[in-house]
């Protein structure tokens, strides 16, 4: 099955020169970003802000330098709250994110409609505040769990590109995962972008 996947995906890469025409972008490129978030190992809900500069290498391929931050608001799930938690839960999950990745564009249109695929390591800084049930309590009980994240897991993104009416700006929408511990997505992200130029093509 992995394998037909690889065979899939490389195949899409080998076709996208025969779909579109590939543009000139410039060298470089800075995107700032902000979006919505769910952390699916905790059911959390949050918001998350993020800082790209894209280093362009050829007519479809470019790097990534990105930091972003990722901070819960709340739990979509009901929860049995440990004792002394004065009825307000007190889960959370938060983290910085270092991430150098590779960029693709699968599809480059004259139009200046981009579909890439992004795709690298990345380390997070942060951690996580979670209530865990004891099953083998004669009554039964929840506490609070704490974890401190110093740990590299692996960031892939898909992204729609298109140009705006301010000819030096782009906009985009993604939709990015993060996974680590053989958890993949751990935490899944989508984000409007607005991208600008820096300097010369």
């Amino acid at each position: 099955m992995k394998t037909h996947r690889l065979l899939l995906i490389l195949f899409i890469f080998a076709c996208a020169p025969m779909v579109s025409r590939a543009q000139v972008k410039p060298k470089l490129q800075y995107t700032v970003g902000f979006g919505s978030s769910l952390d699916g190992m905790n059911q959390l809900y949050g918001l998350n802000f993020s800082n790209e500069l894209n280093v362009r290498l050829g007519k479809r391929t470019s790097f990534n330098a990105g930091v972003s931050f990722y901070q819960s608001l709340g739990s979509y799930e009901e929860r049995t709250l440990p004792p002394l938690s004065d009825g307000k839960n007190k889960e959370q999950s938060s983290g910085i994110f270092i991430t150098p990745s590779f960029k693709y564009d699968i599809i480059q249109r004259p139009s200046g409609f981009n579909l890439a695929f992004s795709a690298g390591p990345s380390l997070q800084l942060g951690g996580e505040t979670f209530i865990r049930s004891d099953p083998f309590s004669e009554t039964p009980s929840t506490t609070y769990i704490t974890n401190k994240y110093q740990r590299v897991g692996l960031f892939m993104e898909l992204e729609a590109e298109w140009n705006s009416k301010n000819p030096n700006r782009k906009n985009a929408v993604s939709l990015s995962a993060f996974g680590a511990n053989n958890a993949m997505p751990w935490y899944l992200n989508a984000t409007y972008k607005m991208r600008f130029k820096v300097g010369k093509k």
